[in-house]
């Protein structure tokens, strides 16, 4: 969602409306805000340059836009992986805290 529309404010509102209604209905065994951190990890994997954030990063740090792409697009990858990892570590951990 975020790579094709660009924005990452975009894509957690539209991820939290589809899953509200799910985790509202299902008998989760963790805690739902569990899911509300997995949606703002998801929200930063795939950057492109239809982002503002992406020309906010690349315009203040005088990069060129091939430049950026080498910087920006691994580092929020590895952002949100790492935070999903952490997510899934503390839902197995501390289900309902």
């Amino acid at each position: 969602m975020r790579t094709a529309q660009g924005s990452a404010t975009v894509a957690l509102i539209t991820a939290s409306g589809i899953l509200s209604g799910m985790a509202n209905q299902a008998d989760l065994a963790f805690n739902p805000v569990y899911i509300g951190l997995a949606i703002g990890c998801g929200s930063k994997l795939v950057p492109w340059m239809n982002d503002a954030g992406f020309w906010i990063f690349c315009k203040l740090s005088d990069l060129t836009e091939k430049e950026a792409l080498k910087t920006i697009s691994p580092l929020l990858v590895v952002m949100g992986l790492t935070g999903l990892v952490v997510i899934l570590i503390g839902a197995k951990l501390f289900p309902l805290i």
